[in-house]
């Protein structure tokens, strides 16, 4: 079988299977909002990306934002998995950075659209949540702490995460090596040992 009637059949098989279908629209909208960001990317092109006519799209999303808050949800589901199994404090604090390195612009994109697309605002205070009862079911010391101490945690390792990828540690001459040390120590004060898998 040639490499165009095998492409065909693998197009045939995903039309046939609307999860997969779904699935290589969410990893197209993923390359195009990281090459062009959200403004500049548009629903043709990222059925055509996947392999689809430009109508298909609108078979399986509403709109760029649906599209996009599904691979949002993708995306903070990778990130789970990856921390509920890493060993010690300076191995999720290495995922953490390499999540936020994959996803600059991203979620550099997503902290825009929050500000003017509520359906974005409301998927990210929705994701937050998770993690907090996630925090609060897996960590002993988290019963005590009330939600926003636990949302503060949560924004304090965000943003020392990205200060570490976007620079702002480095323009403060602090090495890679220390930016990496003082993430693990913030995941070590503000949550303790990693949680157990549930």
């Amino acid at each position: 079988m040639d490499a165009a009637t095998d492409h065909e059949e693998r197009k045939v098989g995903l039309r046939r299977d609307p999860a997969a279908t779904r699935a290589a629209f969410v990893r197209a909208a993923w390359q195009e909002f990281e090459e062009r960001g959200f403004d500049a990317t548009q629903s043709n092109r990222i059925a055509r990306r996947a392999g689809y006519a430009p109508q298909t799209f609108y078979r399986h999303f509403t709109d760029k934002v649906d599209i996009l808050l599904a691979v949002y949800a993708d995306w903070i589901a990778d990130e789970h998995k990856e921390l509920v199994v890493a060993g010690d404090t300076r191995e999720r604090a290495r995922i953490m950075l390499k999540h936020h390195r994959a996803t600059l612009k991203f979620r550099r994109m997503m902290r825009e659209l929050a500000v003017t697309e509520e359906r974005v605002r409301a998927a990210r205070a929705k994701s937050r949540l998770f993690h907090i009862a996630y925090l609060r079911r897996n960590l002993p010391h988290a019963a005590d702490m009330s939600n926003a101490d636990l949302a503060r945690s949560l924004l304090v390792l965000e943003h020392v995460a990205d200060a570490c990828i976007e620079g702002e540690l480095a323009d403060r001459t602090i090495s890679p090596e220390d930016a990496e040390a003082h993430l693990s120590a913030c995941l070590d004060r503000e949550f303790g040992p990693p949680p157990q898998a549930a």
